[in-house]
């Protein structure tokens, strides 16, 4: 008996130690996790379960896209002469922002991703009084008159719905020689640009970015950089560290992502900066191979995957290319693998409001998951 209870001591002390050591990696694990993803906070995007992209871009209203180009009905982007700042600042005038975010609440999505400018051309529909300094336009010549995106942010928020910015400032306008030469980045300007601004571009595209973040705070949730490039903002001082530091003293919740192209880069493009992975696509995806199962998520940074619904790319399309049960299975396996979803329909260019058989497919999905 006594040997049976010395035994037995042995074995208590044991699985104390086994139980020590699992608490200790774990608690290893997740604070390796932890420093590896950014200090933003995306509970919201794990609570809404997936969002709406909105890919409003001049080019796209116009109906010029990579999918256009594609089908053989339009190139790639549109003669510069068929944009003019009258007919933008028209456009973006135009916009229902409450017709939108009543769509937006009567869908329950989760968040909205809303761009603030094209990659190739600029045409932001936010004012911006460095951009203009830089770039030698006035005021609503490129920039619009209407800061679209506050009132976004604010018709949004009244109904508890977030608002991700997508910004294409930090690389792009690789089309706008005019926009290159005032921002100091004339040894660049090819489509797909690999090699970094200059510090003196850098710098000056940080500036339009701090006034852009100061000026919306904590009326956005978060930013989605459209593909920056790998080692485009290695060099202090105008650094990533640089544009973390303008987003998060506007707005220290903020979520970022530093969006790599592609879905086989899920994971941060700079560690302790990223919350949440790029995902992009831009054609159309086999919902089944497209999950966190077989493209994880890594350093720690929530999966975020980001497709296009309408039968043409973003924000294009006469009808759905997925059918309701596909998109409602595909989101719900995402979301019970960790990961949460954004996904853009088609909508109508004079009013910003989602076309009806795309709004119809929303509620579906809303039906069944929410």
């Amino acid at each position: 008996m006594k040997i049976f209870q010395k035994n037995l001591k042995f074995i208590r002390q044991d699985l104390t130690i086994v139980k020590r050591s699992i608490l200790t990696i774990m608690m290893l694990f997740i604070i390796h996790m932890v420093a590896n993803a950014g200090p933003g906070d995306t509970t919201f995007m794990t609570r809404g379960k997936y969002g709406l992209f909105m890919h409003y871009q001049y080019r796209i209203l116009l109906g010029y896209s990579s999918g256009t180009q594609r089908l053989g009905t339009r190139p790639l982007v549109p003669d510069t002469s068929l944009m003019t700042y009258k007919e933008w600042n028209r456009f973006v005038d135009g916009f229902d922002v409450k017709g939108f975010a009543e769509q937006m609440k009567k869908a329950k999505i989760g968040w909205v991703m809303f761009c603030l400018d094209d990659h190739y051309f600029a045409w932001p529909c936010s004012p911006n009084s460095k951009f203009d300094y830089y770039t030698g336009y006035k005021p609503g010549e490129k920039c619009s008159k209407r800061d679209l995106i506050m009132d976004v942010a604010d018709a949004l928020n009244a109904k508890d719905i977030k608002l991700i910015v997508n910004y294409a400032g930090l690389n792009g306008y690789q089309k706008e020689p005019k926009i290159l030469t005032g921002l100091g980045d004339t040894n660049r300007g090819n489509v797909g640009e690999k090699a970094p601004p200059s510090a003196e571009s850098r710098k000056k595209r940080l500036e339009i970015l701090k006034e852009y973040a100061d000026r919306f705070g904590t009326k956005i949730a978060g930013w989605w950089f459209d593909t920056p490039g790998k080692n485009s903002y290695d060099d202090p001082p105008y650094d990533w560290w640089a544009i973390n530091s303008i987003v998060r003293n506007a707005n220290p919740k903020a979520v970022i992502s530093l969006a790599q192209g592609g879905v086989s880069q899920m994971g941060p493009l700079v560690q302790g900066i990223d919350d949440y992975t790029g995902g992009d696509t831009w054609t159309k995806q086999d919902l089944i191979k497209l999950i966190p199962k077989n493209y994880p998520a890594k350093g720690g940074v929530l999966w975020h995957g980001k497709i296009y619904c309408g039968n043409v790319y973003h924000g294009q399309g006469d009808s759905n290319q997925f059918t309701d049960q596909e998109l409602i299975t595909w989101i719900k396996t995402c979301n019970d693998q960790g990961g949460v979803c954004t996904l853009d329909w088609p909508f109508e260019p004079k009013t910003g409001l989602i076309k009806d058989f795309g709004f119809k497919q929303m509620v579906a999905i809303k039906k069944a998951l929410k």
